[in-house]
């Protein structure tokens, strides 16, 4: 995994994927309440792996 200013890149996964998330999106709010959970989140979760997803509250662990 790297990160690139405030996104975090995966490396493709080295099997199949279980799960496949492409360009995850998830807003709550609007104006200046707006809070961007998830903004173009991609992501493979491989099959026969075993993922933790773990962040703040607020994140999109669980919408995602």
């Amino acid at each position: 995994m790297t990160a690139t200013g405030q996104h975090l890149r995966t490396a493709p996964a080295a099997g199949p994927a279980a799960v496949r998330v492409v360009d995850a999106v998830k807003v709550y709010g609007r104006g200046d309440t707006e809070v961007r959970a998830l903004d173009g989140v991609s992501v493979d979760f491989s099959v026969g792996r075993f993922t933790a997803v773990m962040g703040p509250s607020g994140s999109g662990k669980s919408t995602l």
